[in-house]
């Protein structure tokens, strides 16, 4: 199951600042890692509790939680991660092989069966997303019954599970949610998707009751504040209330991902319909750290950043928003690369100007993201025989080993030669704006930026080569 890198650092930066039951019940927590990335594991609870659990000569960890709040954990392993349902008395072992990370996880003992469930779920309704995407080019009403048929269906197999299976309240709410939530999240998307981005004069064609779902919607659930299938949905639901409502009064006709008045208006509905701290902030936080990061104006960045800092409460936050603010000013185009610190095959060390001898695409990759790692490798294999005279580099942004890192490059028999990867990931990130894995850096033979806001997938990119060619 593949899951973008912006909602994996919403799940842990979730840091909790209210209330939830604790218990004193015996919680265990452990496992074995078949090709370990790093020599630990990361567990957060509800209220963003850290753990960190480091792993033994044989590959293997193990915690008890004495005390712990019950819900939503996150499990995290060498920028991969899982969600696990954590409940009074339950006693799990994870069984995990990197190489594929959430085909190979499974569970034992007390607790095993609805998490394995929970994992299964997900990775079913994940592969639809990659397969289905034909989906979206039904006409409304066929589309609006095919979504209700999914719904039903898993429903009807989740009943059948826990007639077999008793469970908690909680975990019924949970997988109706991950059901639910899948299938409204492309009731969101369904528009754009069919119509493209001018529908002033289509939304006629939209069912009456198409939208009937967003009457069950909570803005402050706190039982899925550490889910992303949760979250999958709010952005794409919120993207859809601006657009709807600033069509309606014409203030725009067409979506700019990056249009100011669009944008704002996001924080605007954020503000105005969470109020749970805990999820407004990391809807401000991501939303404003999308525009920055793509935006070609410091000063139309400058705007929604002052509006973000009227309605967000977190500090920390509001610390990360400002450094990318400023970080994104000496990004544009005109200026150099910064002087970040890349590592090759052969473990040397270099500054990352010094290994640019030409314009060069640099794109980036995440172990994470296993989907676009090899999709993006695959584009470059073919843009690089129609651009010869232009360089590609990988980076990859994760701390791994050497050895682990040239394992994933040499399976799918890679050219190592423009393989790279951070000699400190967290602060090359940082400096370079990489909140998106899809992020592409197109610089001239000196390293001076030429672009920072084009997508390698984007039907236009090679027009952009060819100019630049």
């Amino acid at each position: 199951m593949s899951k973008s890198i912006y909602l994996f650092f919403i799940i842990i930066t979730l840091y909790g600042c209210q209330d939830s039951e604790k218990n004193n019940y015996n919680v265990f927590v452990g496992g074995d890692i078949i090709n370990p990335l790093n020599n630990y594991v990361i567990l957060y609870d509800p209220k963003g509790k850290v753990d960190t659990l480091y792993l033994n000569s044989d590959h293997k960890f193990s915690h008890y939680l004495k005390e712990f709040n019950k819900g939503i954990h996150s499990f995290v392993h060498g920028g991969k991660y899982q969600s696990l349902l954590l409940e009074n008395n339950d006693s799990l072992m994870m069984h995990i092989n990197t190489h594929d990370f959430d085909g190979s996880l499974t569970f034992n003992g007390i607790g095993a069966k609805k998490n394995n469930y929970l994992i299964d779920l997900l990775s079913k309704l994940e592969n639809q997303n990659s397969t289905n995407n034909s989906y979206y080019k039904q006409q409304p009403s066929d589309f609006h019954e095919s979504i209700a048929s999914g719904i039903a269906k898993n429903t009807k197999d989740l009943n059948f599970f826990l007639k077999n299976n008793p469970n908690s309240d909680l975990f019924v709410k949970i997988a109706l949610s991950t059901i639910n939530y899948h299938y409204f999240t492309k009731k969101e998307l369904y528009p754009h998707r069919h119509f493209g981005y001018k529908l002033s004069t289509k939304s006629e064609k939209i069912p009456s009751n198409f939208y009937d779902f967003r009457k069950q919607i909570i803005y402050n659930d706190i039982d899925l504040k550490d889910f992303y299938p949760y979250y999958n949905f709010l952005f794409p639901h919120i993207n859809n209330l601006s657009f709807e409502q600033l069509t309606k009064d014409q203030i725009i006709c067409d979506l700019e991902s990056n249009n100011l008045e669009y944008t704002d208006y996001k924080l605007f509905l954020i503000d105005s319909l969470v109020s749970n701290p805990m999820i407004k902030n990391n809807l401000l936080k991501y939303t404003v750290r999308n525009f920055i990061s793509n935006s070609k104006s410091i000063d139309k960045s400058y705007i929604l950043y002052q509006s973000y800092l009227e309605k967000s409460s977190n500090i920390k936050d509001k610390i990360y928003i400002k450094n990318l603010f400023k970080n994104t000013q000496g990004l544009q185009p005109g200026f150099q690369l910064p002087p970040i610190e890349v590592i090759d095959s052969n473990n040397i060390k270099s500054n990352i100007n010094s290994i640019i001898n030409n314009i060069s695409v640099i794109y980036f990759w995440d172990n994470a993201s296993r989907f676009h790692f090899e999709n993006s490798h695959i584009k470059v294999n073919t843009l690089t025989e129609l651009f010869p005279k232009i360089k590609f580099i990988a980076i990859n942004v994760n701390s791994m080993n050497t050895n682990a890192w040239k394992n994933m490059i040499y399976a799918k028999r890679y050219n190592i030669n423009n393989e790279y990867r951070f000699t400190n990931p967290a602060f090359a990130k940082k400096r370079l704006a990489i909140n998106y894995i899809k992020k592409v850096l197109i610089v001239d033979k000196n390293g001076f930026i030429l672009n920072v806001s084009a997508d390698l997938f984007n039907s236009n990119f090679e027009d952009i080569l060819e100019n630049y060619n």
